[in-house]
């Protein structure tokens, strides 16, 4: 398959100042720091991390909602990292975002109708009509049929939201969809029909998908391959079957354990991570996980390593699986 997406040393900072009037402070924060990938058509890519790992941030770049700091993001060979707004229209079309909060992704003054047909009238597809029709069909194609293009936001069920704002993102038959915790608000059963809307869209529609998510479970069920992500930096990266059966990294292990098993007879081992997350400050030239992971040894505080291929299209920025013997893990 042709790569659809490709992004090197991708970086977002931010300059923060705290401190009084008489004495200010001011500190760098690293939200993505040289995050590197690809995407193929029609593979699903995860992004996962806990709270504030940057993995939102990357999928707000990748679409240029917000500017990179530095980096390239290449879309079909050509570069559009540094292209203007004007210059970035037809891409806006190619790549599509379905953001987290369905409360506030959608114009409550909107009907459902005029939600999906907006992005037909900003470029200036189709008729009055033929929007009418068209918003009819997209709706009915995500589960909403009858009359809901008459309804509007506050009627509906967080689910039932979640799917308008679907059917949006569809609407100019993108290549890439970039789905930003689309279940976090929802409810288990609710949670699984949305999953697996999305999974059957893109199989029918065939389309590549970036899934942003803290929910492993998740990620496993919709995700070809998986990248983990901490304090903006990529811990580990590779075929999703090869991260769950075989992972390599500490924080890759313990995000596993912390999964809850549907059989409380058999509890997976748990690796407890002590302390709390570090400022970035504290972590320059050396591994960010250090303060926090089980595994940590000599070299830990003086080496930041980089992302090593262990195995083919697995990689991983950690110097245990390769010195296992001066590790306490």
């Amino acid at each position: 398959m042709n790569v659809l997406l490709d992004v090197q040393d991708l970086k977002k900072y931010y300059t923060v100042t705290s401190g009084t009037i008489f004495k200010k402070q001011t500190h760098t924060i690293r939200a993505v720091d040289g995050v590197s990938l690809s995407l193929r058509e029609n593979e699903t890519l995860g992004l996962v991390g806990e709270s504030g790992c940057g993995k939102s941030t990357t999928g707000n770049l990748l679409i240029r909602l917000i500017e990179p700091t530095d980096g390239t993001i290449t879309y079909r060979g050509t570069t559009i990292s540094k292209l203007t707004d004007t210059q970035l229209i037809p891409y806006r079309k190619k790549i599509q975002m379905i953001f987290q909060d369905p409360y506030a992704s959608l114009d409550p003054m909107m009907s459902l109708g005029e939600i999906v047909a907006e992005p037909w009238e900003i470029h200036g597809e189709y008729s009055v009509q033929e929007r009418r029709k068209e918003a009819d069909h997209l709706l009915s194609l995500v589960g909403l049929e009858g009359d809901y293009a008459k309804r509007y936001p506050h009627e509906l069920s967080g689910g039932q939201r979640q799917r308008v704002a679907i059917a949006r993102a569809l609407a100019l038959h993108p290549e890439l969809i970039i789905a930003d915790e689309p279940t976090s608000a929802l409810d288990v059963s609710v949670k699984a029909q949305i999953i697996n809307l999305l999974r059957n869209l893109r199989d029918e529609l065939g389309l590549a998908m970036i899934f942003i998510s803290h929910d492993l479970g998740v990620i496993r069920y919709v995700s070809d391959r998986l990248i983990v992500m901490y304090l903006g930096k990529v811990m580990e990266s590779g075929p999703t079957k090869n991260l769950f059966n075989a992972p390599q990294h500490p924080y890759t292990r313990a995000l596993l354990d912390a999964i809850p098993s549907p059989d409380p007879t058999k509890r997976r081992p748990h690796s407890l991570l002590k302390g709390e997350v570090q400022s970035q400050d504290n972590l320059l030239g050396i591994c960010p996980f250090f303060p926090r992971c089980p595994c940590r040894g000599p070299l830990c505080e003086t080496v930041n390593p980089p992302l090593v291929e262990v195995e083919p299209g697995h990689q991983v920025a950690c110097l245990y699986p390769t010195v296992k013997e001066a590790y306490s893990c």
